[in-house]
């Protein structure tokens, strides 16, 4: 029992080690030139990398297996058409950014 008692602390102690520093990770934010943003993403097996990115070209956002928004980005930025759509395919919205 003792043994087990150990053990548990220890992955318990380990864990706590790792979300402290995945903490400390995540709070930091690179300082990207615009129109960069800084985005977290995986890397390697179980790691996790900060890159600056800057969004162009077609986008589309799905949630819950459907299509809910389409639309593009030109450097960094929304152009166009963008589209909302609900569950059921239908077009909700609608934002022209064409005029930017």
């Amino acid at each position: 029992m003792r043994t087990f008692v150990v053990a548990t602390c220890l992955i318990i102690a380990g864990c706590d080690s790792e979300l402290a520093q995945n903490q400390v990770f995540e709070g930091t934010k690179l300082d990207c030139p615009s129109p960069a943003v800084a985005q977290f993403e995986p890397w390697g097996k179980a790691g996790t990398q900060q890159i600056c990115k800057i969004k162009h070209g077609p986008f589309e956002a799905w949630e819950s297996g459907y299509l809910h928004l389409k639309g593009e980005y030109e450097n960094g930025k929304e152009a166009g058409v963008w589209i909302w759509y609900g569950k059921d395919g239908n077009v909700e919205r609608t934002v022209d950014y064409s005029g930017r």
